[in-house]
């Protein structure tokens, strides 16, 4: 049970959140750097499955990014072990699926030899539910990658590829959910000091 795994965990002061800070922020990342700044946001989330935490288990937000595109975003703790991350980008030029680090589906309106690349590369493979059910196959490529970036950075006198004004920035789209959540409205982005 990972709430037992530490007394700081599932409450707000050390915690900082449940899911979305927790299991989603990563998500969150990724989504901000695929459609840019969010506008805003509204979400509802919940404690369903764990009763001693303060802070969520369940959530979902919607999210109007400035380009006027629209998102769903959910994350939880509650689901039965083995729910894998997935993440879907649907346009009216194309549609990606991907389920943890494997394509489900790339298809485009006018297809490349990249897109094919890409598909042959990273076409779901047989498996079972990766870190969702076992944790010692959650891959730490990315946190490689970004600590080598980070040692380089420092030793060159460089920024980081990435630094921290942009965790910055998925952590207030998650302060801004939980904001949404609590007053039970629309909140808009930035959010104000």
């Amino acid at each position: 049970e990972y709430y037992d795994g530490g007394g700081w965990r599932g409450t707000w002061a050390l915690d900082g959140g449940g899911a979305f800070m927790n299991q989603a922020i990563h998500n969150v990342d990724l989504m901000y750097w695929f459609m840019g700044d969010v506008a805003e946001v509204n979400a509802m989330t919940d404690t369903l499955a764990h009763e001693r935490i303060e802070v969520e288990d369940v959530g979902v937000a919607t999210i109007r990014f400035k380009n006027g595109a629209l998102g769903v975003m959910e994350a939880t703790t509650s689901a039965y072990p083995g729910l894998l991350k997935k993440t879907e980008i649907h346009g009216t030029k194309g549609t990606v699926i991907v389920e943890q680090d494997d394509v489900l589906l790339w298809q485009f309106e006018k297809e490349t030899a990249k897109d094919r690349s890409i598909r042959e590369k990273f076409t779901k493979r047989v498996g079972g539910g990766g870190g969702a059910s076992d944790p010692s196959a959650i891959s730490y490529t990315g946190h490689m990658e970004q600590l080598k970036d980070f040692v380089k950075a420092v030793q060159t006198g460089r920024s980081p590829l990435v630094d921290g004004a942009e965790g910055r920035k998925s952590v207030e789209i998650i302060m801004a959910i939980y904001k949404s959540a609590k007053t039970r409205k629309i909140v808009e982005l930035p959010l104000k000091k």
